[in-house]
């Protein structure tokens, strides 16, 4: 979100946008546990429910813009869409290997990533209190990995396969960025679904998976696409207008927190009561990050 500080005029938190905000934190956060009930292979879940995305966000552009993606938006589509597919399958590949704590923690050091990429591909300025706090987000993770119960659903092939997942999306955000600059978000989506969904087909044509769609899986699927790909999209878009851009980072902090309560509801998988401190640990040092990072790049914005 562009805010001009030229006329001293600042955008009003409205309560709308963070009701909003609120709403896309709690639908993200049921993402890993559906994936674990839909019980099918992450790469065949990954092509349909971004088949499906893709079918929306294309009936979306139609109705707010009134047109078709062009091609020229398709070609600089291109990398962030392959990446986007990779990412989605990698997640959701790692979801069924591992348990969703250590799925969602991971996951969440996404901002550890991109602090140091946008300094060296965008020369923005490198704050060391960030880092120095995201040691911190790093030792609670140490903590939350290496205590997992004996009969959790976590393994260490999965939980690489989420580092690698990771590393997609922060190439995602990174690859992407410079399309909001020419594109709306319409535009972007309705681009980037359907490279993702072609670059997912091969995977999952290759290991034999695209047919192991199941009828119990169907409304996990729909669930996905709908509520997490369109839904919750939509209302981070909506909340971009009346929301600051750092209470929009502080507030996403939450969501691994959220997808672990979930996850100990309906799969009923375990903590010990050591790795609470490893996710309390997370979640201060990348808080810390976020609000540090925001203020470096601008002071002005609360």
């Amino acid at each position: 979100m562009s805010i001009d500080h030229r006329n001293g005029d600042r955008p009003k938190t409205r309560p709308l946008g963070l009701f909003a905000l609120a709403g896309a934190v709690l639908f993200f956060s049921f993402g890993s546990t559906f994936v674990k009930k839909a019980g099918i292979p992450g790469p065949t879940l990954a092509f349909w429910r971004m088949l499906l995305t893709a079918v929306s966000w294309t009936v979306i552009l139609g109705v707010t813009e009134r047109r078709h993606v062009r091609v020229d938006e398709l070609r600089r589509a291109l990398l962030p869409g392959i990446v986007f597919g990779l990412n989605i399958t990698a997640f959701f590949t790692a979801v069924t290997k591992t348990s969703v704590a250590n799925a969602e923690f991971i996951g969440s050091l996404t901002p550890l990533v991109l602090v140091p990429a946008g300094a060296l591909l965008f020369k923005e300025h490198l704050n060391g209190r960030a880092l120095w706090f995201g040691l911190v987000s790093l030792i609670g993770l140490a903590v939350v990995l290496f205590n997992s119960p004996t009969t959790s659903a976590a393994s260490w092939s999965g939980n690489v396969i989420v580092v690698s997942a990771m590393m997609l999306w922060a190439t995602y955000l990174l690859t992407s960025r410079r399309l909001r600059a020419t594109m709306s978000v319409q535009a972007i989506m309705a681009s980037i679904m359907p490279i993702a969904t072609i670059t997912v087909f091969p995977i999952t044509l290759v290991r034999g998976e695209l047919d192991e769609l199941t009828a119990r899986s169907l409304p996990y699927l729909l669930i996905l696409a709908v509520i997490t790909g369109t839904f919750a999209h939509g209302l981070i878009v909506y909340a971009q207008h009346t929301v600051p851009v750092s209470t929009i980072g502080i507030m996403q902090v939450a969501q691994p927190a959220l997808a672990v309560c979930w996850a100990y509801l309906l799969l009923d998988q375990g903590l010990r009561p050591v790795q609470f401190l490893g996710m309390a640990l997370v979640i201060a040092g990348l808080l810390a990050v976020v609000i540090i990072t925001r203020r470096a790049l601008d002071p002005e914005i609360t």
